[in-house]
């Protein structure tokens, strides 16, 4: 601590001096100082007290005062002076030029950083100090408490002991009334004991009962359905086949019919889709109102979900879904990653059939490079590259659709391997229907196409999506 304070002051002694070098100005020229110093004339007589007071006298008149201008001034003026004053009768200083160097610029503030710093190093053992004072003073409290304790019990004890001894010699009480007390106190003791333990063992008898009743309840009741249905399964099995069928036939079709079937388009493709917008736009909602229609309609199901947001803002749209695995915080989304992009180098090996494909949804990515942007990097180019070969139907959630958000050098990647959406609000709280696909579409002579204007139907939602297979269908 010591040595921070002497550095601080040393660093404050040297800025202000350095300070003080930068107020000077350069002087690249030579100055001279002249003084009129001419000789008694009395000089050579015989009185030498009269030659002393004679040349003291012009010296106080004339070489008291020094005029200074610039050398090549005097130079000139001595050579254009009819009659120049002697040589001898002049005292000229030369004073050569001046001239600061700039490192006097850099000291001054490096000086000051050092003595901020070095008095921040102390402010912070200082504070290091008194939290480990506070922590003794803590400790040294509690272990005061404890002895004190103690101390009480042990003093308590032998008081009451050297009570007894006295009771039994004065003959108040006897020897064998103590150890009957002592006896008796020991018996309720165990007995306390053995009732706690008896009470403990009652109840769990009662949750065993309980238990076996459940079950075996649970198991009769199995048996009876299991009579009541044997009949009718395969009917039931039937009639559900069919009509799930036509309800995916019904989606299917007003997919197909809205705007020369471009959403159709875009759900069944195994490209990795991104969706980008401002807050508000709904692309969350959207996103779960692709996975379900992917689900229920291409038979792929949800295998993992990643959203800091899960159970906040977005949870009712994400309990719609089934998902193998959630990642709902930072830390958790960032180990998801990681073991998505293992995972998929995984199936890649496997090589496996197109009716084993999954799903991966992935909210909030926008903020997810400035925590592990070396994991984010990597994982990005396996979603480009991997995805269709690890047969997974990825959604990404985002709020820019750029290199800021993506990383450098990915812009040709994104619009070779993905599908981007972007979607609009006016207000901030209600999203428009209207969307613009940004790149990822082609038209019917596979010619790439950019910046398409579309829009969604209105009953394009995840609750209509998800009640559309839950007994209430959409009216399209």
């Amino acid at each position: 601590m010591k040595s921070s304070v002497a550095l601080t002051f040393l660093g404050v002694a040297v800025s202000l001096s350095s300070a003080f070098y930068l107020g000077q100005t350069d002087r690249p020229f030579e100055i001279v100082g002249v003084r009129f110093c001419p000789e008694t004339a009395n000089r050579g007589q015989k009185y030498v007290d009269s030659q002393e007071e004679s040349q003291y006298a012009l010296d106080k008149r004339f070489c008291r005062h020094e005029v200074k201008m610039l050398k090549r001034v005097w130079e000139q003026k001595q050579l254009e002076s009819s009659y120049p004053l002697p040589m001898e009768s002049l005292k000229i200083r030369v004073i050569p030029p001046t001239d600061y160097s700039a490192i006097w610029f850099l000291v001054a503030p490096v000086s000051m950083g050092i003595s901020y710093l070095a008095w921040a190093k102390k402010c912070e053992e200082d504070e290091m100090n008194a939290h480990l004072e506070l922590e003794g003073f803590k400790t040294q409290i509690k272990l005061v408490g404890v002895s004190a304790r103690n101390e009480r019990d042990f003093k308590s004890q032998t008081i009451n002991t050297n009570w007894d001894k006295q009771r039994v010699k004065a003959g108040f009480i006897s020897v064998d009334a103590i150890q009957d007390r002592l006896r008796r106190q020991t018996e309720i003791t165990n007995k306390q004991h053995e009732a706690a333990l008896n009470d403990y063992s009652a109840m769990i008898a009662e949750l065993q009962k309980k238990r076996d009743e459940s079950l075996r309840d649970a198991a009769k009741a199995r048996k009876e359905t299991k009579k009541d249905s044997d009949t009718s399964d395969t009917t039931t099995a039937a009639t559900q086949v069919s009509s799930d069928k036509e309800l995916v036939n019904q989606l299917v079709e007003a997919l197909k019919s809205h705007e020369s079937g471009w959403l159709w388009t875009v759900i069944k493709a195994v490209k990795p889709l991104w969706i980008i917008g401002e807050q508000g736009t709904g692309k969350t909602n959207t996103a779960v109102a692709i996975a379900l229609i992917r689900k229920h309609c291409l038979d792929v199901p949800i295998y993992r979900i990643a959203d800091r947001h899960m159970n906040g803002a977005n949870s009712k749209a994400w309990k719609l879904l089934d998902a193998q695995v959630k990642a709902d915080n930072d830390s958790a989304i960032i180990e998801a990653l990681q073991d998505t992009y293992e995972r998929r180098l995984e199936r890649i090996e496997q090589d496996l059939p197109d009716n084993q494909s999954e799903q991966f949804l992935l909210d909030e990515f926008t903020h997810l490079k400035d925590i592990d942007s070396e994991t984010v990097k990597r994982f990005i180019k396996s979603t480009f590259s991997d995805t269709r070969k690890a047969k997974e139907r990825f959604v990404g959630v985002t709020h820019l659709g750029t290199n800021e958000a993506f990383g450098d050098g990915t812009a040709a990647m994104r619009k070779a391997g993905s599908i981007l959406i972007e979607k609009f609000t006016v207000d901030g709280e209600r999203p428009l229907p209207r969307v613009v696909v940004r790149h990822g579409l082609v038209d019917d002579l596979g010619n790439k196409l950019e910046d398409v204007e579309k829009s969604l139907p209105g009953w394009f939602e995840a609750n209509k999506i998800y009640n559309h297979f839950n007994g209430k269908p959409i009216d399209a």
